[in-house]
């Protein structure tokens, strides 16, 4: 995980988002590579879908977010390599999107 030294040992909010974010990609890009493969869904997936948006602000009990984010995640943990670069870009854009449909609420 990444350290953000901005607020000392706590970072911001959207530092945190983007670094929950850029760690769900990973995850999901992972884990969805492994199904691929025949290896069923684990129970030791990490899922922080609910930190994401409580994050971001946004309500992970609302099924119509809920299913919006979880297609934005997998759209982009499909375009990630391996590259921090890469997952940074990634999670940056869908943080953009997610603080889109925060404001057209």
């Amino acid at each position: 995980m990444t350290h953000h030294p901005n607020t000392g040992d706590r970072p911001d909010n959207a530092a945190f988002a983007l670094t929950l974010i850029g760690e769900e990609l990973k995850s999901r890009r992972f884990f969805n590579a492994l199904h691929e493969l025949g290896f069923e869904y684990s129970f030791f997936q990490p899922h922080l879908d609910h930190p994401i948006l409580q994050t971001v602000g946004l309500d992970p009990n609302n099924d119509d977010i809920f299913d919006f984010y979880s297609d934005l995640m997998d759209r982009h943990s499909k375009l990630i390599s391996a590259e921090t670069k890469s997952v940074n870009a990634q999670a940056k854009e869908v943080y953009d999107t997610l603080m889109r449909k925060k404001q057209s609420q």
